[in-house]
């Protein structure tokens, strides 16, 4: 696509002057000779030299907008003189326990197994995470009982001996 746009130029700049030449009176066959003179000119224009100074320049980095690492923005997150998270941690931390209780067998949205979540991730505490307001103690809560129920190496070991 370079290629095709450093050639574009000279070629038009080319075919424009053939015409002019042979309206000013230029016999055809020097009107083309002119033309590809031109084109050819403005092609040796464009060619970078070994001594050019722009040949081993760095390129012009691509303006991107910084928007931060998922670190970042759940670090931000907290907000320490309310002792408060804001939803996007709390969501993360859910969908995690979720997952590793999945994992367990133990579904969250059937009353049923309530107790077995009582159970694994401490008393209240699915309901703290679903409350108005979660505090940095339910966020640390959470992510311990997380921890808990991370699968362990010899539970790996288990299913591969399996399959």
């Amino acid at each position: 696509m370079r290629l095709l746009g450093r050639i574009a130029v000279p070629l038009g700049l080319g075919a424009i002057s053939i015409p002019v030449l042979i309206a000013l009176g230029v016999q055809a066959e020097f009107a083309w000779a002119w033309g590809a003179l031109l084109a050819a000119v403005v092609v040796m224009f464009q060619l970078r030299m070994p001594d050019d100074p722009r040949l081993d320049a760095p390129g012009r980095k691509d303006e991107r907008s910084y928007v931060g690492s998922d670190v970042s923005r759940l670090a931000w997150a907290i907000n320490l003189s309310s002792d408060s998270v804001s939803e996007a941690v709390t969501r993360r931390v859910r969908a995690t326990l979720r997952r590793r209780l999945a994992r367990r067998g133990i579904d969250l949205d059937d009353e049923a197994q309530a107790a077995a979540v009582e159970q694994q991730l401490g008393t209240g505490l699915w309901a703290r995470l679903n409350g108005r307001r979660t505090s940095i103690q339910d966020i640390r809560d959470a992510l311990a009982a997380a921890e808990r129920l991370a699968p362990s190496e010899t539970d790996a070991f288990q299913r591969e001996t399996r399959s």
